[in-house]
């Protein structure tokens, strides 16, 4: 017979009548055999006397070592039978419920391991030596999150899930403030919006004062269709990126020009010399216009100069970073004047404002002058900043958020906050190769990122669970034999 504290030691909560009978290691398995000291038992309806039916033995997953070993408990428990009214009852235990095959600990560890995202439901299910169904079951059973109330600054953005269908793009719902996510829709669609954000109260929306989006028309039109006192804001970032995609395509078509040029100076080699090679050496200007383009797309402050001269393998020569910056800027009469006129706007956007009137006047004079400019770019750049002027205004707004592991601090109204959230559903995705039921996705990013979240007291039935419809199979062909 094995001493009591082992009981202790695996954390079950029993009485002094479960001993432990016997403990064994097969293979790669630990088994604790464990049963209840025999003690006279009575009718729960009838009170009489109940007679023993035999010892019946169930196993029982409890994954409390943790050390690579799969564990399990053989619980032997009597049947009673009462004489009088003829009622059945097993022996309890007060570790494990009725019918169950695993504890109660097995479930919080999993639900526990189950807040990492960089885990996919396979390795989880290695971990507690059960299937993925089962552990897919378990999360499923006891977390359905459900939203948080609207906050005062909305942000809203999408990401990209590829669920199904009709769950490409997910809508997520963020506070700025906390940095929480209220909710995640299964798509950006209007009418899927229309109906989440009318079936929520009309006292409660009145809440949202802001609304920050990127320049997606129907996130800018929130506040009129939804919410009354709520003003929409353009995304500072969003602005910035429409530049720089555009410059990236200027400088594209730069380094076609000179790639070009360069497969034809081969092409008239081979015919002068009768050759037939296939391989190149890249002039300096197609190098340049292929590695180091971020000369021209990087903000100025954020380029280290080194004054050392280095040897470039790439160019074969000697060069510093002033001297990087001055060869590729003479690959194109227009790069000096973008690069100048893109500083002047990142500029203006990082710069800090007494009050509304500055912001307005400095923004009309970036307009003014982007619309004198020889390049078609920032002549768009300038219609699209006056298209936006307001929203672009609002955006220098600053209150004070309040983050995880940090003090009540100020700052400007972005999305940026949504911007680092996003990363997380993309790696889940890719962690995860992918997810047919987007409740299931939804509710366990939620459970990774919420601050408290909390699980259901009583877990869903296993109908319940199994109550989500996945991909909708495609079409069976079944092949033709042939005679």
């Amino acid at each position: 017979m094995y001493d009591i504290d082992f009981l202790k030691f695996l954390d079950l909560n029993s009485d002094d009548s479960v001993t432990v009978d016997d403990v064994a290691v097969e293979g790669g398995k630990k088994i604790v055999t464990i049963s209840k000291k025999p003690s006279p038992t009575f009718c729960p309806d009838c009170d009489s006397r109940m007679h023993s039916r035999g010892i019946y033995t169930r196993i029982v997953k409890h994954p409390v070592l943790q050390d690579g070993m799969e564990f399990e408990l053989v619980i032997k428990q009597r049947k009673w039978r009462c004489p009088q009214c003829n009622l059945y009852m097993n022996e309890k235990f007060p570790f494990v419920q009725r019918y169950s095959h695993k504890t109660p600990v097995t479930v919080l560890m999993i639900l526990e391991a189950m807040k990492d995202l960089n885990r996919s439901t396979r390795s989880i299910a290695s971990q507690f030596h059960l299937s993925d169904t089962e552990v897919h079951d378990i999360f499923s059973a006891y977390v359905d999150l459900p939203r948080l109330p609207l906050p005062e600054y909305l942000s809203v953005d999408e990401v990209y899930l590829d669920i199904n269908a009709k769950s490409k793009y997910a809508l997520v719902l963020m506070d700025f403030v906390t940095g929480e996510i209220i909710d995640i829709l299964h798509n950006r669609w209007s009418d899927t919006a229309e109906r989440y954000f009318l079936s929520i109260p009309y006292e409660e929306r009145k809440c949202v004062k802001v609304v920050i989006s990127d320049a997606y028309r129907q996130y800018m039109d929130y506040p009129d269709k939804f919410f009354p006192n709520a003003k929409s804001i353009l995304d500072s970032f969003h602005i910035s990126r429409w530049l720089e995609t555009e410059m990236n395509s200027y400088i594209q078509k730069v380094y076609k020009k000179y790639r070009d040029r360069d497969l034809e100076r081969l092409k008239e080699k081979n015919e002068k010399w009768n050759l037939d090679n296939k391989s190149i050496r890249w002039s300096k200007e197609t190098i340049l216009l292929r590695d180091y383009r971020w000369i021209l797309l990087k903000n100025r402050d954020h380029i280290h100069y080194d004054t050392k001269m280095r040897y470039n393998t790439k160019l074969k020569m000697n060069v510093d970073t002033y001297r990087l910056e001055d060869m590729f800027l003479a690959l194109d009469p227009k790069f000096k004047e973008m690069r100048d006129l893109k500083e002047e706007y990142i500029s203006f956007n990082n710069s800090d404002y007494e009050n509304r009137a500055e912001i307005e006047q400095e923004l009309s004079r970036l307009i003014k002058k982007f619309k004198a400019s020889d390049i078609a770019m920032f002549r768009d750049f300038a219609s699209l900043l006056s298209r936006y002027r307001n929203k672009i205004v609002r955006s220098f707004t600053r209150v004070e958020v309040v983050r995880a592991n940090k003090d009540g601090y100020f700052s400007r109204l972005s999305n940026g906050p949504m911007e680092s959230f996003n990363r997380k559903p993309k790696d889940y995705k890719r962690n995860s190769r992918g997810s047919s039921n987007f409740d299931y996705t939804r509710n366990r990013i939620l459970w990774a990122t919420r601050k408290d979240p909390s699980i259901h007291g009583i877990p869903k039935s296993r109908k319940e669970v199994h109550s989500y419809r996945g991909r909708e199979q495609g079409p069976y062909k079944k092949s033709k034999k042939s005679n």
